[in-house]
């Protein structure tokens, strides 16, 4: 029979099951070297980026912007902010620096974690900068005392429309499990 996947009332949970489980978890060719990070190290990296979001003072319900390429940084960071109750808004990495403007407009962010692949932009003012090359992928950190249910916030993902402004779209813990859950129980008939 089928694999019944466990219940999950927020991402938290499903974080939960990250740690438990073992061997290797990304694998990325930037062109010039393959790195590969195990289960394990992703959420001792994103329990330690969950750390620098508190020890910077972006508390739950703050937001982060993630702008950058498809990386593992990206993956840790998502994770992390998750785990701390902060809210994702990630932006393509095609984005010009005006969308990104137009966005924290909106959202008005705490940090923006950016990525090598955008342009260079002057982040708003007393909003925290960080680059995804200066992830520490050794910072490990205790898991955030943070209570979060089904219909909280966890992220908000725009549209880049050419010519209107951007919209977001308000995504909650519940719509991401409702995703991930009957794809997981595919990728769980192969696994045997």
């Amino acid at each position: 029979g089928a694999v019944a996947a466990p219940a999950r009332e927020t991402l938290i949970d499903f974080f939960r099951d990250l740690e438990a489980r073992r061997g290797e978890f990304l694998v990325w060719d930037d062109g010039y070297r393959v790195r590969r990070h195990t289960y394990p190290a992703v959420v001792r990296a994103a329990r330690g980026f969950a750390a620098r979001l508190a020890a910077a003072g972006v508390a739950p319900g703050d937001k982060l912007v993630l702008w950058g390429e498809n990386r593992p940084e990206w993956i840790a960071a998502y994770w992390g902010a998750v785990i701390a109750g902060v809210i994702v808004v990630p932006i393509d990495y095609r984005s010009s620096s005006a969308f990104l403007d137009s966005v924290a407009a909106i959202v008005r962010p705490r940090a923006i974690l950016a990525g090598d692949d955008v342009p260079g932009a002057a982040p708003p003012a007393g909003v925290l900068w960080w680059r995804m090359a200066d992830f520490d992928w050794s910072a490990d950190g205790p898991m955030p005392p943070v209570t979060v249910g089904r219909d909280d916030v966890a992220q908000i993902v725009f549209t880049s429309g050419a010519t209107a402004e951007p919209k977001g779209v308000v995504i909650r813990h519940r719509n991401v499990l409702a995703n991930l859950v009957p794809v997981e129980r595919e990728i769980g008939k192969y696994k045997r």
